[in-house]
């Protein structure tokens, strides 16, 4: 079963692109259909919470491009 204490410190271990990854293979693990209840759970959890990693760290990218650029006009 997932850990979600070493998610969260695995969170900021990972780069982005490996974060994509991981949420990937959660991703199909669930598709698949066959693992327990309880381990889908897990899985499903952490990729809501390696998502929400994704989305913020996507915010700060996009402020720092904005931040760039307007320091460029």
């Amino acid at each position: 079963m997932t850990d979600l204490n070493n998610i969260h410190k695995n969170l900021q271990d990972l780069s982005f692109e490996e974060q994509l990854q991981r949420l990937e293979e959660i991703v199909e693990i669930l598709d698949d259909g066959e693992a327990a209840l309880d381990e889908m759970l897990a899985l499903y959890e952490e990729g809501m919470k390696r998502s929400q990693y994704c989305r913020e760290y996507l915010e700060k990218a996009e402020q720092k491009v904005t931040l760039i650029q307007s320091q460029n006009s």
